[in-house]
């Protein structure tokens, strides 16, 4: 079996330790890229952009003063 390059939305939530709705939130925000994969497409979360998300966390942070992506 391959290695994936891309994980679930659940996947990525167990490892990023935030719940399903935040991974939604953050990529129709922009602020985490995926790709809606297959016949019933769902989506998937390049493992590139986890890592860049635990290299640089403050893309993950909202400014709630605006609402939106500190960046």
């Amino acid at each position: 079996m391959r290695d994936c390059r891309t994980l679930s939305v659940l996947d990525a939530a167990r490892v990023l330790g935030v719940g399903r709705a935040a991974i939604y939130e953050a990529i129709r925000e922009g602020r985490l890229p995926a790709l809606r994969v297959g016949r019933k497409p769902k989506l998937r979360i390049p493992k590139v952009a986890i890592e860049e998300l635990l290299r640089d966390p403050a893309r993950w942070e909202i400014d709630s003063t605006r609402g939106t992506s500190s960046r």
